[in-house]
């Protein structure tokens, strides 16, 4: 995960008490077991976090150039030439 997206949501859990459109969800015994953020204040926020989840989980795959990635895209009819 990017630095910056990290220390981002560290502070924002650090403060989540102060801040409008964040809730916790807890358990029976009190504990927090989901976090509720609200996409009309902090949507940007969500997606920028959900882009730097997948960036990560999609590290070790491999790759090509993407002038091939064009070609095939243009070779199965799914990008107009």
């Amino acid at each position: 995960m990017p630095l910056e997206v990290f220390l981002f949501f560290t502070n924002l859990l650090l403060n989540v008490k102060t801040m409008t459109g964040i809730r916790y969800i807890t358990n029976d015994k009190g504990q927090k077991t989901d976090l509720i953020i609200s996409l009309k204040e902090h949507g940007q926020i969500v997606e920028d976090l959900l882009d730097a989840l997948i960036i990560e989980e999609r590290k070790g795959e491999e790759t090509i150039p993407f002038e091939n990635f064009v070609a095939q895209l243009k070779a199965e009819s799914k990008l107009d030439e």
